[in-house]
């Protein structure tokens, strides 16, 4: 799995569930996927406080 694929399943996660605990959910269970030096962002997604708007921001800057 690359950073691309998780980026892809947390977006799913928020527009299809639309809330904190689906998308916490799809990244715990992506996180140990992922190679180790890639995996930060999904833990600064799991430990927000709001991982809604840590999503948002990221679709937000994708073509940057």
């Amino acid at each position: 799995m690359t950073l691309s694929h998780a980026v892809l399943v947390l977006l799913l996660a928020e527009r299809i569930h639309g809330t904190d605990a689906a998308i916490r959910k799809a990244a715990k269970n992506i996180v140990k996927k992922l190679p180790r030096s890639k995996r930060d962002v999904i833990w600064d997604t799991i430990d927000s406080q709001s991982p809604r708007e840590i999503v948002r921001h990221i679709a937000e800057n994708l073509d940057s």
